[in-house]
Formats: structure tokens, sequence, C-alpha cells
């Protein structure tokens, strides 16, 4: 849908829905909105939200239409880890220079490239901690004055396990700081996210305190705790937590394995990630799931 006059799409969206102008204006003048539809004139962000409502169109969709393509954090994100998943490291690479040749060299731009350098480094068995002077740039970013938005999120969450722990534990004290002064509801899964990037680097470094620590100082009063991918995940990081705390607790090993095998029952690829992620811990799958594995 290809139009260079961005209110034609709002015409097509408010007839879709079969609604008037007048039931869509609001306290907005119906010429206003008949020259945004029909002669190419803009519109302010505030009245386009307005008239938005009514059509039950979120302003994410609306831009998307417009952009004619998705350029956001997530679609970006998504490239990545489809290249990842596949162990595509020439794909990475590639669309590493790409990306980079399309845009400036703007601060959002330099830590999207961090994260590609990241995931290029762990497919290759390199170590994927970050040079001395990109560790100081991503601290200094993250940790500077103001709200942390979705954006900010994505970044510790992806470049948590290149970081080193005590930078890490000294943005996850910020990270919440933020999240406690604002968020949106979007930010949840992002905050578990970093959650389980950054325990499961403690983890693998057998740094059981710190660990402890990152699950402790959640509030999950905070998060929906009806996202199933939000109570999952915090879940399985207390049961390991615990296992590796007291390996020798019965119950302990019990409550991990009916966990994984719960889990394999609504999401075999789920229950793969967190069998792969117990190997990455040094916990011995096979003592807890001795005829599964």
């Amino acid at each position: 849908m290809q139009n260079d006059n961005v209110g034609a799409y709002f015409r097509e969206i408010r007839k879709r829905r079969e609604l008037g102008i007048e039931q869509v204006r609001g306290n907005l003048h119906q010429s206003t909105i008949s020259h945004f539809e029909r002669d190419h004139d803009d519109i302010t962000v505030r009245n386009l939200l307005q008239i938005l409502q009514p059509t039950f169109t979120t302003p994410e969709e609306f831009c998307l239409l417009i952009n004619g393509q998705d350029e956001s954090i997530s679609s970006i994100l998504k490239n990545i880890s489809e290249y990842y998943d596949q162990l595509d490291i020439a794909g990475l690479r590639a669309f590493s220079a790409a990306f980079e040749q399309a845009h400036p060299m703007t601060a959002p731009v330099r830590l999207i490239l961090l994260i590609l350098e990241s995931c290029v480094k762990e497919l290759v068995g390199e170590d994927p901690l970050l040079s001395g002077e990109d560790c100081d740039y991503v601290q200094d970013y993250l940790l500077q004055p103001g709200k942390w938005f979705s954006f900010e999120y994505v970044v510790f969450g992806n470049l948590a396990s290149s970081l080193p722990g005590e930078v890490n534990l000294r943005l996850w004290k910020k990270m919440l700081t933020s999240f406690r002064e604002f968020h949106l509801a979007t930010y949840d899964e992002l905050l578990v996210n970093i959650l389980y990037n950054v325990a499961a680097s403690f983890l693998s470094q057998d740094d059981l305190s710190s660990a402890a620590y990152l699950l402790q100082s959640l509030d999950l009063s905070k998060v929906d705790h009806y996202v199933l991918y939000v109570r999952h995940h915090v879940a399985f990081l207390k049961l390991v937590l615990s296992y590796r705390l007291d390996p020798q607790n019965k119950q302990n090993n019990e409550n991990l394995r009916v966990f994984l095998l719960g889990t394999r029952i609504v999401d075999e690829a789920l229950f793969k990630k967190n069998v792969d992620a117990l190997k990455e811990l040094n916990v011995d799958v096979h003592t807890i799931l001795p005829s599964e594995t």
C-alpha cells in the first residue's frame, strides 16, 4: 500500500471501519480531516492520535503503513536473531556491513553494530567481551541521566553477555531505578530478557551471590504476572539457582525436572532452549533428566 498522501491511508482505514468524519473528528473541524485525507495537508501528532482512536488503529501500525518498511529496532533484532539461530556468520557480517553503510554513525547505530559484533564473536567462538573503549561507551550511554525507553532495554539485554560483571550490576541498578520511575507495559518482556541474560552470565561464572541478588531485587509486582514469557523465565532462573546452591537437595532436582517436562509439553523449542541453557550453566542435564537426554 504505497501512497505519497499520508491522509489517504487514514481515509482508507476510516472507510474500512465504516466511520464518518463526524465520528472521528472529536473537537477538530471537519475540514481539517477532509484536507488531511485529500490534499496532502499535514496534521499534528496529537491530532493524529485523536482521530486514530475511534478507528482502533495503533499509532505503530499507522506509522508502518506510511513508512512502507519496518526499520524498527524489533525488526532489526528479528533479522539478527534469524541469522544467529541459523548460525549464519556470513549473513550476520553482511547484514552488519549493509546496516553500517545505510546509516550515519549515530549513537543508536553504533550500539546496534556492537550487538552484531557480539553475536558474531559468540558464533565464531571468540571472547564476546567488548573492548575497553566500547564497554565504556555502552556504560556511559546507559548510565547518563534520564529515562530508559525500549531501545535502552534492548541494548542492555543484548550486550549483557559482552560486559564485565561489575558493569552489569551497575547497569542493573540504573535500569531498576528507571523502571520504577517510568515504564510502559511493553518494557516487561525486555526487563525479563535482561534478567535472564545477566543472571545466566553470573551463573555461568559460578557467581551465585550476584545471580541471587538479581532475582531478589526484581519486584515482580511491577511486572505483568500474566505474561507467560515473563513468568516462565523468572521461574526457570529461580529453580536453576536453587539447584546450583544445593545440588544434593532432591526436592530442588525434582522441581527443576517437573518444570522442564511441563515446558516440553507446552513448547518443545522452549524446552530445548532451557536444556541448552542448563548445559551452558554447567548443570549436569543427565542428572535432572536421566531418561530424556
